[in-house]
């Protein structure tokens, strides 16, 4: 008992320096260079022992030890389920089918309930993998373009998107005749927007400012549209590296009647982003577009305050396909790709918009889809989805040298095919370190949990309430050390909500199913920060 009291007291406190760092704190964290990846928190497991009978499991509590605590705390076990019972893993940590509770903090104003599903995979045990950044070289980037694009050619991308001279002079001939008109909402965007309700309609189309755009693009505009075939690289003459000494790559390809964006670049903590986009088409009167595709199911990710969003049902109809013909059409190109070893963890309604030049102009729909995310499988245990790229540095040390993203890979795909493609930052398992690990009972974990929720957002109020526990892989890495280098260890999610109620009577809520309000070492109980990586 003793033992575990100060286990818990100690990683309390270290989730106190760890997450003091964040969310705009002035506290810094130090960080030492060293030699070797630090393994002490994980030790090689005997014989799985069946820790607890069935009667024992799910009995976990929030401590009360926390000063903020009024005794309304409680806890109960929703039942074990026979499905959970046949979990060997579940068994093992102590694990309910479900977790209930409610708890308030008084001096910070917060409340911290749940309700939760808990979700982990049946196995005997769990290991510990060391990881390397997969090399992106040339033979991965022609194994890539090969998939997507077979044998066809790729273009400059600078050159192909210039416009030629006739392409702008017929354009300029059709603007000039509109103000000629009196038309000043020539392909009625401004009619559009001022329909959707927007409180600005005026603001997304300018037709002077568009002669003069185009009156300079035809001053410098080629005879003819100049493809100029080259081999997707880094070493390709300008494209090769910008100033800051990242590498990139801008491509054109043409296949199924449209044009597709062929990007990659290497940059700080992206060691390795590869975009695919097909493009909104070649009519003129879309080049002062940017386009792009947008998770709809997120509010972080709004694309416009004002903009025109369909519904949900609307934006299945535009899509033409279930989310389960998205997830197989995907999970060919990643056969292809030869990463079966990664599945579809989370699939949400996705959009594409046009945003046009000036950037407080509302953005244009264009097309719906699904966007189909994956994460790799190791022995049937799942690395966890959650939304926060990794690559940030701690306060303090400004220096993204040693920051490392995570690895995702997404598709956007709708009846039409492939829309988008993102693969960033792959790695390889390097070594097998620890082939079944102990990992804390979750009665302990949730002691964890209970303690550090109040510190990790003692600046926020309203409630918290938790409906999703996952336990699965999260890469981690040394910034001590050379970032190429990391883990993957068992982690503890927690997902949920937020709502918080202002005196102004407006209410706040944070709902995005694949953000993690706290991520805990299933191993040694630290707190991981999700922003950093470690």
């Amino acid at each position: 008992m003793k033992k575990t009291v100060l286990l818990l007291f100690l990683t309390v406190l270290s989730a106190c320096i760890t997450l003091g760092c964040s969310d705009g704190s002035k506290k810094h964290i130090i960080v030492q260079e060293k030699n070797e990846l630090n393994t002490d928190g994980y030790r090689q497991a005997s014989d799985t022992p069946e820790n607890a009978d069935d009667s024992d499991a799910g009995n976990g509590q929030l401590s009360d030890s926390s000063s903020s605590d009024n005794g309304s705390g409680h806890l109960s076990d929703s039942g074990s389920s026979d499905s959970i019972h046949k979990n060997a893993l579940a068994r093992r940590l102590q694990v309910p089918e479900s977790n209930t509770f409610f708890k308030e903090f008084p001096e910070s104003h917060l409340q911290l309930s749940c309700r939760a599903k808990i979700e982990l995979t049946d196995t005997d045990h769990v290991s510990v993998y060391k990881v390397r950044q997969k090399p992106f070289d040339q033979a991965w980037i022609d194994w890539v373009t090969h998939v997507f694009f077979g044998d066809l050619p790729v273009y400059d991308s600078n050159k192909y998107r210039q416009p030629t001279k006739e392409w702008a002079r017929e354009k300029l001939q059709r603007l000039k005749a509109f103000q000629a008109e009196g038309n000043t909402d020539p392909y009625g965007h401004i009619a559009a927007m001022r329909e959707s309700g927007s409180r600005n309609p005026e603001g997304i189309y300018n037709l002077e400012k568009d002669i003069e755009q185009w009156e300079a693009i035809y001053s410098n505009a080629p005879e003819t549209v100049e493809k100029v075939e080259v081999s997707p690289g880094f070493n390709v003459s300008e494209s090769a590296e910008n100033a800051d000494g990242n590498q990139y790559f801008s491509g054109i390809v043409e296949m199924d009647g449209d044009v597709f964006d062929y990007y990659f670049k290497k940059s700080g903590p992206i060691d390795m982003e590869i975009r695919i986009l097909r493009d909104s088409g070649e009519d003129p009167d879309h080049t002062w577009f940017g386009y792009d595709w947008y998770p709809v199911d997120l509010p972080a990710y709004s694309v416009s305050r004002n903009g025109y969003v369909p519904s949900l049902e609307r934006a299945e109809q535009i899509a033409g396909i279930s989310p389960s013909a998205a997830a197989e059409m995907c999970d060919r190109y990643m056969e292809k790709l030869g990463l079966s070893d990664f599945s579809a963890k989370h699939i949400e309604h996705s959009l594409s918009y046009c945003q046009p030049e000036d950037m407080q102009a509302e953005r244009i729909f264009i097309d719906a889809g699904y966007r189909v995310v994956y994460t790799r499988d190791i022995q049937g245990f799942p690395v966890t989805y959650e939304i926060s790229p990794g690559g940030a540095y701690a306060a303090g040390t400004y220096d993204l040298s040693n920051a490392w993203c995570f690895e995702t890979v997404e598709f956007y795909v709708n009846q039409n095919g492939l829309q988008k493609a993102m693969l960033r930052n792959l790695y390889e398992i390097e070594e097998l370190m620890y082939d079944n690990i102990e990992l804390m009972a979750f009665p302990e974990i949730m002691d964890i949990f209970g303690q550090t929720m109040p510190i990790r957002f003692s600046e926020s109020s309203g409630k918290y309430t938790i409906d999703r526990i996952t336990l699965g892989y999260a890469r981690i890495y040394d910034p001590g050390m050379d970032s190429t280098l990391g883990l993957l260890v068992p982690v503890w999610d927690f997902f949920g909500k937020h709502v918080d109620n202002y005196k102004d009577g407006e209410t706040s809520i944070l709902d995005i199913p694949t953000q993690s309000f706290l991520t805990i070492n299933a191993a040694d109980g630290t707190v991981i920060n999700r922003n950093y990586g470690y």
